[in-house]
């Protein structure tokens, strides 16, 4: 009798033992993935805020494009050094280009840096806006649709 219970005792102290060491093993590739999906997360944030800013100045430049003494490419490099000035968590080496022609572009060059070595992902975003009189624009679409409209009927 005493012979099984020193080997249950012994058994029992080994498995208490196993658990801390899986745990240890385990540990590091759980906070890795953790700390990835939060570094993806924040890259996929940067990428949508640029691409909404980039559009947003390409849009105010082409608006400012139409008036008599409208500068298209002053109002986008104001508009897109505005809407790029807001903090972005773990990036470096924001810069913005603005292009004026028949249409205005505003492109946005951003560098995402990781803590794991060199590893680091690049994001580029650009927005385009062709110079457009609205009104002219929506004049243009109402008589287009009307005479759908009268087509079809």
């Amino acid at each position: 009798m005493e012979i099984k219970s020193i080997r249950r005792t012994n058994t029992a102290k080994l498995q208490k033992g196993s658990l801390t060491v899986e745990a240890a093993c385990v540990m590091p590739v759980i906070l890795l993935t953790l700390t990835g999906t939060l570094y993806l997360c924040f890259h996929v944030h940067n990428r949508a805020w640029l691409t909404s800013a980039a559009y947003e100045s390409a849009l105010c430049g082409s608006m400012e494009g139409i008036k008599k003494n409208g500068s298209a490419c002053d109002a986008a490099r104001m508009r897109s050094e505005e809407l790029g000035s807001t903090g972005f968590f773990g990036t470096e080496n924001l810069t913005t280009q603005t292009h004026v022609g028949k249409e205005v572009q505003v492109t946005y060059d951003l560098d995402t840096v990781s803590q794991y070595g060199s590893f680091s992902w690049h994001v580029r975003a650009e927005g385009r806006a062709r110079i457009t009189d609205p009104m002219k624009y929506i004049r243009k679409i109402r008589a287009a649709a009307a005479i759908l409209k009268g087509r079809e009927g």
